[in-house]
């Protein structure tokens, strides 16, 4: 509906030219106006659609668009719809607390599900920097640090099945981890995720453990300087448009990793008929308009011929009997 009113239908134009015809605009400024008024009311409804995203989100822009496949299922590059891929569009709500993300780890206990897995997806920028490019993945765990900053602890081991995870020190409790610590059978690929928790002890902060669920390790392994705090988080994805966040990266060359194919041949299939539908709506209307207009046309002169004759019949009677004079 958004895109149809951007396309000046015949109905339309039949409509707008008999009202400014009474105002008497010179034909030739009529295209122009109801072009302007088009134009109007798209970007009108445009900017409404913006500020309701806004006021959803709280964060402006809220979108961002997924430049890598680090959170794609599967080794054979194919998008899938619920999941998040190379070229989607992703709406993102801002948090204020730690306590607004669900982990992987609560999400698992809870059932709490989002993008194929359990848990939140969470926007952040690496190490605090806003001028780094934003880095989307999963939550997996919030690890508090503890006060003689010897280990951590994560309050949401203590619902998870213990089958679930395991330590290389025995002696580690969901309170006190101090060694390796490993979460087992993880997303789509059934992956042991290892977290060393001798390495987060030198960033003396608590935070987010993060990982992508196509990579094979946490964020802190690929060099993230420790669990990412709260305040680095931007929000967490809520929603995403497939598809069309290709035609920005290929606009700036900030594609990191090859589009899927079934991405790229159903952005195009869902542009084609985003222009085509119009068109054939247009046409469509039109035809209908002017088969109304001809049956108005044909009844009207049903109706001029039919009181002719009655008129003609009068005055045939009339003349056979004049009127008697008194």
């Amino acid at each position: 509906m958004t895109i149809s009113i951007l396309y000046a239908s015949s109905t339309l134009s039949v409509v707008a030219e008999s009202k400014l015809k009474g105002i008497r605009i010179p034909r030739k400024y009529r295209g122009v106006l109801l072009f302007l008024r088009d134009a109007g009311i798209a970007f009108l409804f445009v900017c409404l659609v913006l500020l309701t995203m806004f006021a959803y989100t709280g964060m402006w822009p809220p979108l961002v668009v997924v430049e890598s496949n680090s959170m794609m299922h599967g080794e054979d590059n194919l998008s899938d719809i619920g999941t998040i891929d190379t070229g989607d569009l992703v709406l993102v709500k801002k948090v204020d607390q730690a306590s607004d993300i669900e982990t992987y780890l609560e999400g698992y206990v809870s059932g709490y599900r989002s993008y194929g897995d359990y848990g939140d997806v969470i926007v952040y920028e690496r190490g605090g920097v806003s001028a780094a490019t934003p880095i989307i993945h999963r939550a997996m765990m919030y690890l508090e640090i503890n006060p003689d900053n010897s280990g951590y602890k994560c309050a949401a081991l203590k619902n998870v099945p213990q089958t679930k995870w395991s330590t290389l020190n025995t002696a580690d409790t969901w309170d006190n981890l101090t060694s390796v610590l490993i979460i087992h059978d993880v997303g789509w690929g059934g992956q042991s995720v290892t977290i060393d928790i001798r390495a987060m002890t030198t960033s003396d902060r608590s935070g987010f453990i993060t990982k992508g669920d196509h990579n094979s390790a946490i964020d802190q392994m690929y060099g993230a300087a420790g669990p990412v705090n709260v305040d680095w988080v931007v929000g967490k994805a809520r929603g995403e448009i497939p598809w069309f966040g290709l035609l920005k990266l290929w606009s700036t060359d900030t594609l990191g990793s090859p589009a899927p194919p079934n991405s790229v041949r159903n952005l195009w299939i869902t542009i084609a008929m985003i222009v085509i539908a119009p068109v054939v709506m247009d046409i469509v209307l039109t035809h209908r308009e002017k088969k109304r207009i001809e049956r108005r046309r044909a009844l009207y002169a049903a109706n001029t011929e039919d009181r002719s004759k009655v008129e003609k019949r009068v005055e045939g009677e009339e003349q056979k009997d004049p009127p008697s004079r008194p």
